[in-house]
């Protein structure tokens, strides 16, 4: 099938299997991967059981804007914000509140925009105990 694709092109953005992929959200490769129903619950309801490292904080700044994401890094002069499409650094003296939140950074939603075969595919391939090779590309492209 072609679940690894499927989780190069979906998941490996911020979970990391077998190495390969980002560090914004848990490393999968010693998850609990083959259980099924944890698998469903994670993918379907990301917010439902949320690791305190991973929870999404919204930070309201002095200016009126808002922000939302994972705090990577805070010390004493700034805070370091992943958001769904940069990285962030804020100086803390712009920073008015601060709410970690029960949330995950992860969308719901995320099977929806795959076929019942994506589905199958893309679970497959993430209950694999060892990495499996990407499909060849056969014929010309589309």
């Amino acid at each position: 099938g072609d679940g690894r694709a499927l989780f190069a092109k979906t998941c490996a953005a911020c979970h990391r299997l077998f190495g390969e992929g980002g560090t914004i959200g848990p490393d999968l490769t010693g998850s609990n991967r083959n259980n099924l129903d944890y698998l469903l619950e994670n993918i379907v309801d990301p917010s439902a059981v949320v690791n305190k490292d991973y929870r999404m904080t919204i930070l309201q700044l002095t200016d009126g804007r808002v922000l939302n994401g994972l705090v990577l890094d805070k010390n004493d002069r700034t805070t370091t914000l992943r958001t769904a499409t940069e990285q962030v650094v804020i100086e803390n003296s712009q920073i008015e509140a601060s709410k970690l939140t029960p949330l995950s950074p992860m969308p719901d939603g995320l099977l929806g925009t795959l076929t019942a075969e994506q589905v199958r595919d893309l679970f497959a391939y993430l209950q694999t105990p060892v990495q499996v090779p990407l499909p060849e590309v056969t014929g010309a492209a589309n």
